[in-house]
């Protein structure tokens, strides 16, 4: 990823890639190790890369963000990996991007920001993570907060200034900007080791907390209203166990104890009597135990010629293998 030939095809002024050239270069950079994925995990691997990224852009304070979003992912790259090489070609991409996007203006990064957002703005792909933390809608579309931090050297919103035609200042007006804003106290650095003043382009789930995955590789069980799903039915099952324990401890009557079965009734064909089903009789659970216990018995001495019987037969089937 760090190559040497390859940065510089990269770094070459070109159009911005196609969706399709785009997806078989990050197949083939998920690939370059001995790890593999099947084309679900590939699908979702990617849906989660792209989304995450189309966050980032959004996000940005100010064109300028961009450059730090980069420094940010090449950060991260560094805290990985610590050999001299691979250090070494990291320092090389820093200075790729400083020369290329370190002297552009602030119009000519919007203008990179708007092209980045035009070819991510129909792809609408629920993260859970966004869901969690309200960043996202239910549709894919991302939250426009109302609560932010204003770029170092800016203003926060809510004041309009009157000026006479000599630039001096007539009259202020307040306006209720319609948020909580806040103001950065010093500006993103773009060196090579440098503080970078913003949380885009970081590890999104490094959060001290871990992240639970379902067997679907999803990452949590939760549903998209914040409901825990499948916690809350099994919170409940075990407080009708230990209600049911409780009532045996203390001799109340059996038949106000909720009894919950999980195979179905033998003698039950209607549709859902595997979930909740009345107590059964001792003696219809001797019956079935019976019909099951004859199955599994072997044949009587009687019926085999003895109990060498079973041997002679077991000796002869190895004769005729042999």
């Amino acid at each position: 990823m760090l190559n040497e030939k390859f940065l510089d095809e990269l770094f070459k002024p070109q159009k911005i890639y196609n969706k399709d050239a785009l997806k078989n270069l990050f197949h083939d950079l998920a690939h370059a190790s001995i790890m593999r994925l099947n084309e679900a995990s590939m699908n979702k691997l990617y849906d989660l890369m792209t989304m995450v990224f189309k966050y980032q852009i959004l996000a940005a304070r100010e064109p300028r963000d961009l450059i730090l979003i980069t420094l940010n992912h090449m950060d991260a790259m560094r805290s990985l990996v610590q050999t001299s090489q691979v250090q070494k070609q990291l320092d090389a991409c820093y200075y790729l991007v400083m020369k290329m996007y370190g002297q552009m203006t602030d119009g000519e990064l919007q203008r990179v920001r708007f092209s980045i957002l035009n070819f991510f703005q129909d792809i609408r792909i629920r993260v859970s993570i966004f869901l969690r933390k309200g960043v996202q809608n239910n549709d894919g579309s991302f939250v426009i907060p109302s609560d932010l931090t204003i770029s170092y050297g800016n203003e926060i919103p809510g004041t309009t200034r009157v000026y006479q035609a000599d630039g001096t200042i007539v009259d202020l007006l307040n306006f209720p900007s319609g948020g909580s804003y806040s103001l950065a106290p010093e500006s993103g650095s773009t060196e090579l080791r440098g503080r970078r003043g913003t949380d885009l382009g970081v590890n999104i789930y490094d959060s001290g907390k871990p992240v639970q995955t379902d067997s679907d590789g999803c990452e949590d069980s939760f549903d998209v209203a914040g409901n825990t799903g499948y916690k809350d039915e099994l919170n409940v099952l075990i407080a009708q166990l230990r209600q049911e324990q409780q009532a045996e401890t203390s001799g109340e009557d059996p038949s106000s104890i909720i009894h919950f079965n999980l195979f179905p009734s033998f003698d039950r064909d209607s549709p859902g009597s595997e979930l909740f089903d009345e107590p059964t009789s001792s003696s219809q659970h001797s019956a079935v135990l019976e019909a099951i216990m004859s199955e599994m018995s072997l044949p009587s001495e009687s019926a085999s010629g003895g109990s060498g019987g079973v041997q002679s037969d077991l000796i002869q089937l190895l004769d005729s293998i042999q």
